[in-house]
């Protein structure tokens, strides 16, 4: 393969390309030499990591692993809560030749066994002992040999005569001194070891549940990530040394940990939020430029800032809908003419401001992804000063597929496609994907591979559209659209994102495959909805007891009467429920990245979805 040179947009000098993860790394450290590539707190306090002290970490962990037995080929898995201890750890295990093996916190314990062995790996990166504590039944049936405490935590498997199962446990420092000792033996082994790692290389295996059956292992190689990294570069100007980002996204997500690379590439300060729950904190301790996000915290954040006006006085109320109502005719591709301007002007001293404030008041950009975001709120949210960029991809694409720019942004799309990616649209509406960053194949799965290719062509299963100006739209899942048993088609996803757009709408189902008439189960926002009775004076002492409320009922009838003024008549929705339960990925109702397993739902509402047919 020919190397590329890619052009610092900040001195202008020409810079070899990197084909590789370890390629990336090394040259973003003799470029910027960052003292804060990577943060996060420990203690309550925050911690900052140099890009010197990140590689040299990096070169312990990988002659570490090296003397347990890692080799190129190899596989070790990754169990922890995104930090900086994360990303070390994924770069050195990467830089072994070996590829890794992310699993999400949340991932259920039986399908944290599943992907152990069936990717066969042979040891561990455990984030703490209470994780450890939840997936220590799942390692023990698992090949590993070894665990590493991130956390430097003693663990053991040993319980009431229990036998260890030959697992070795090892402390991060104790992995670290043991990496210390094999340098001193030989400083230049690192070097070689490193340098044998190739951009055909397998990186990492990502186990994605999708929507059904057991999780699927997509390989994704060093030239699929290092691509997708440096040609994201290519569309955004950054500020190398003075752009902070603020990552609360879990790495072992592949837009978020592409997005790691590509904050490493072009030398920007990463700080990792230390939780979801802190996360508004966060966001104004550190005062981020840049984030990427899923359309949900964007959703929870606007939702926020509606209960707090709830509660204010009413003519703060009035001001606050009035903004509102100016930001949804907000326009990011048109000249605001002189009266909006001045509208624009007063909305943002009483209103937007506060928004900004919340998000630490400098951010320039945000990048949205992971699911579709609604138009509306990307109105809002970018009338208000905070831009919202949405993308799309899928992890067999590592990930970005295509993504707005500053100065190409068309709210609704998900952007021109980015370069060095190709994209067709099939004789049914497919998505179709061909370059660099699309995936090796599915993990000890040949006929799942085949499938999912037309020729080099690579099938998203989503249908979609290009404009005559290169914006690429998506409008929904191809496996997801049914068809009535009067002929015709819907698209559920798109009704479905309508109603969770509503504050009183938390997720919602969109049922009728085979069925005479469309009909929705509504999950409730609890905290919206509980408010509503407590102005309306409704008491209740459940969940249940409130979903079951005539007032209840009819706010949410009036909900979906208002959203079927937008849909033809064959997508209305005729019959409806509101559900008392929750879905969680515990039961296995969500995957991993909260999107909905549609058929485990509806099998689990079975009886009462049945009783919306009856005559």
């Amino acid at each position: 393969m020919t190397r590329q040179l890619l052009l610092d947009k900040n001195s202008g000098v020409k810079m070899d390309r990197p084909l590789t993860l370890c390629e990336l790394l090394e040259k973003s450290v003799k470029r910027f030499h960052n003292p804060q590539t990577l943060n996060c707190k420990i203690g309550g306090e925050w911690k900052s990591f140099s890009s010197d002290c990140v590689h040299e970490t990096v070169k312990y962990i990988s002659l570490g692993l090296h003397s347990l037995g890692i080799v190129r080929g190899d596989h070790v898995a990754l169990y922890a809560d995104s930090s900086a201890y994360w990303t070390m750890s994924d770069l050195g295990i990467i830089h072994t030749g070996a590829a890794d093996v992310p699993l999400y916190v949340t991932q259920a314990v039986h399908q944290i066994e599943f992907i152990l062995n069936n990717s066969e790996s042979k040891g561990i990166f455990v984030g703490s002992k209470k994780l450890f504590e939840r997936a220590k039944d799942a390692i023990r049936k698992s090949c590993c040999k070894f665990v590493i405490s991130i956390s430097d935590e003693k663990l053991d498997l040993l319980q009431d005569g229990e036998d260890g199962c030959g697992i070795e446990f090892i402390t991060w420092n104790e992995l670290l001194e043991k990496g210390r000792a094999a340098a001193s033996v030989n400083p230049e082994f690192f070097d070689k070891m490193k340098n044998f790692v190739k951009e055909d290389d397998l990186a990492t295996i990502i186990y994605t549940s999708g929507t059904t059956g057991e999780p699927k292992g997509v390989m994704l190689s060093h030239e699929n990530l290092v691509s997708n990294a440096v040609d994201c570069a290519e569309i955004f100007t950054f500020h190398p040394l003075d752009d902070i980002a603020l990552s609360y996204l879990p790495p072992s997500h592949v837009f978020e940990r592409m997005i790691l690379y590509h904050y490493i590439d072009v030398g920007i300060r990463i700080f990792f939020a230390d939780s979801i729950e802190n996360l508004p904190q966060n966001l104004v301790e550190v005062k981020p430029n840049l984030m990427t996000t899923v359309p949900r915290m964007l959703e929870k954040a606007f939702e926020k800032a509606q209960a707090v006006v709830e509660n204010l006085p009413w003519y703060k109320r009035f001001v606050f809908r009035w903004a509102i109502n100016l930001a949804l005719r907000f326009d990011v591709e048109k000249k605001m003419t002189f009266a909006y301007k001045m509208k624009h002007m007063f909305a943002s001293l009483l209103v937007y401001k506060n928004l900004r404030r919340a998000f630490g008041g400098r951010i320039r950009f945000i990048i949205s992804g992971g699911a579709p975001l609604s138009p509306d709120l990307a109105r809002i949210f970018s009338a208000a000063g905070l831009t919202i960029l949405q993308g799309y991809g899928l992890t067999e694409t590592s990930p970005v597929i295509a993504v707005n720019r500053l100065e190409r942004n068309r709210i609704g799309s998900v952007g021109p496609i980015i370069p060095n990616v190709s994209v067709k649209i099939a004789a049914d509406g497919e998505i179709l994907v061909d370059g660099p960053n699309v995936m090796m194949g599915y993990y000890k799965d040949a006929a799942l591979t085949f499938a999912a290719f037309y020729a080099s062509w690579f099938r998203t299963g989503d249908i979609g559209y290009i404009d005559k100006d290169g914006f690429l739209f998506v409008t929904d899942r191809k496996k997801d659209l049914f068809k009535t048993s009067g002929g015709k088609y819907i698209a559920p996803q798109v009704i479905e994102a309508a109603l969770a757009e509503n504050v009183y709408v938390e997720k919602a189902i969109v049922i009728g495959e085979h069925r005479k008439f469309a009909s929705a189960l509504i999950f409730p926002n609890w905290d919206a909805l509980k408010n509503f009775a407590h102005k309306n004076q409704i008491r209740f002492n459940s969940n249940r007891e409130l979903a079951e409320n005539e007032k209840v009922n009819e706010l949410y009838q009036s909900v979906i009467d208002e959203m079927n003024k937008n849909l033809s008549q064959w997508e209305t929705i005729k019959r409806f429920a509101v559900l008392d339960g929750e879905l969680t990925i515990e039961e296995d109702y969500l995957t991993p990245t909260l999107k909905m397993k549609r058929r485990n739902v509806e099998n689990r509402y079975r009886e009462l979805i049945d009783s919306f047919y009856q005559e």
